[in-house]
């Protein structure tokens, strides 16, 4: 029997209790995460989880099963054995297709967190076939208005190896060579290991090569914090996925006093002009452009002056060759208190399909909810857009066939309340599975934050927002 292999790295896993790799942790403490697997394959898959210790040869194994569309959520406990203070990765071996998404949070839930920790962030798990021994990250921060950045690299291969990192910030180049990293294992890298200088203005860009496959993510957080409220997550780019022509579904402006930056890095091998052009909900463009950006080097790009506030998609074109490209969204201006700040990671034309899945959508679930942006990036207009929810009580509820023009998004809220629904509405209160299907190849981009009965929570007592991207399915 095939077996199709997934990996993520575990950044800090079971309540109480941090070890860090190198100085690497995370700030503060409470710190503790849960996965979400979906079966997005033919029928019902028996999934193996392997827990690699990141600092001994320690293995822990779960075995579990998962109806066919539907989701379950791992949390640490869920695991044999593993240690309080376990830091490490994991790698997910199913009989069927699969899509994960991990969230790292040090709220108090279920158990975990700590009192008035807030911070929560999203990433999605590397499916095997998306591993590769080069990875690219347009965002790198030290100490940059209090927040550096951490990459988490796992060793997906067969062979031990090493990593070799370089960060360009500010012009210069900054290099790292991790130890060696066993198979399965992953180990955490953040800028001051190179050198890279720390304070306002030290942002750029990162490149991590290895003879082994890797898989890696980030995550921005606080440089230093006692109870950390803010944490933003993304994965990267390995070069299969790089082109010139990106798609980032979800840009804000002053939309319920959130704002979107840009990152855009130069994936070519010679300085190259950039283009972004914004589309609003009504299909009007509006374009930016940032001429000789150097190969290596990353630019931030806002929305052209002019601009109206409102909800838009986007586009990201390199004039000669490949751009990697991530969104950060933040209240603006900053309140520290309550930050709120999330990220999410770009997807290449290429990476466009008629199908997504989307394995954690929330309405309402323990004070979180999901909004959900489709992209249409096709030509045409889709005129058959259909999402499919399986919930936590396997419960199934299908949309009606919905529409999309050429190149606009779709925004879906509060999903249970909307007059979108083919028979019932999803419930209340639940935990979902999510495919949408289409008549033109679609994006996806989720927003996640806390939710007081019909609009989200901007408020002191709010909990860190966080986004995801949707999986592609061929």
């Amino acid at each position: 029997m095939k077996r199709k292999l997934l990996a993520f790295v575990i950044v800090f896993a079971v309540a109480f209790a941090i070890v860090s790799v190198s100085s690497a942790a995370l700030p503060g403490s409470g710190w503790w995460q849960g996965a979400s697997f979906q079966n997005v394959g033919s029928g019902q898959a028996t999934v193996v989880l392997t827990a690699y210790d990141s600092a001994s040869p320690d293995t822990y194994t779960h075995q579990l099963t998962i109806d066919q569309g539907a989701s379950v959520t791992v949390l640490p406990n869920d695991i044999p054995g593993l240690p309080s203070g376990f830091l490490g990765s994991i790698a997910a071996s199913s009989d069927q297709q699969l899509a994960a998404q991990v969230n790292v949070t040090n709220r108090q839930a279920a158990g975990y967190g700590v009192a008035g920790g807030k911070a929560a962030a999203y990433y999605n798990g590397v499916n095997g076939d998306q591993t590769g021994t080069s990875w690219l990250f347009p965002l790198v921060k030290h100490n940059h208005f209090g927040k550096t950045t951490t990459f988490y690299l796992q060793n997906a291969g067969s062979a031990a190896t090493t990593v070799d990192v370089e960060f360009v910030v500010g012009g210069s180049s900054y290099n790292y060579t991790t130890p060696s990293i066993d198979p399965g294992q992953m180990v955490a890298v953040e800028p001051g290991l190179a050198g890279v200088p720390a304070g306002n203005g030290n942002l750029g860009a990162m490149e991590a090569t290895s003879s082994e496959p890797i898989a890696a993510v980030m995550l921005e957080h606080e440089h230093s914090a006692s109870v950390a409220i803010v944490l933003q997550g993304s994965g990267g780019f390995i070069n299969a996925n790089l082109n010139s022509e990106v798609f980032c579904p979800l840009y804000k402006k002053n939309y319920f006093g959130r704002n979107s930056g840009m990152q855009v890095q130069n994936a070519h091998t010679a300085a190259q002009n950039v283009t972004v052009t914004f589309v609003a909900e009504n299909g009007t463009e509006y374009t930016s452009t940032q001429n000789n950006v150097a190969p290596g080097a990353s630019v931030l790009f806002y929305e052209p002056a002019g601009v109206p506030n409102g909800l838009f998609s986007a586009r990201v074109e390199g004039s000669a060759g490949n751009v990697a490209v991530v969104v950060n969204e933040s209240e603006l201006p900053l309140v520290s208190a309550r930050q709120t700040s999330t990220t999410y990671a770009c997807q290449a034309s290429t990476s466009a399909t008629n199908t997504v899945s989307y394995p954690a959508y929330k309405q309402n679930w323990f004070t979180r909810s999901t909004g959900m942006q489709v992209q249409n990036v096709g030509s045409a207009d889709a005129n058959n857009v259909v999402m499919t929810f399986v919930d936590n009580n396997g419960g199934t509820y299908t949309t009606n066939a919905l529409s999309i023009d050429a190149g606009a998004a779709l925004n879906i809220v509060n999903a249970h309340t909307m007059s979108i629904w083919s028979g019932a509405s999803l419930p209340d209160s639940t935990l979902s599975g999510v495919i949408i299907t289409s008549d033109q190849p679609i994006m996806v981009v989720s927003n996640e934050s806390s939710w007081l009965g019909t609009s989200p929570d901007n408020g002191p007592n709010s909990f860190d927002k966080s986004n995801a991207e949707g999986f592609n399915l061929n």
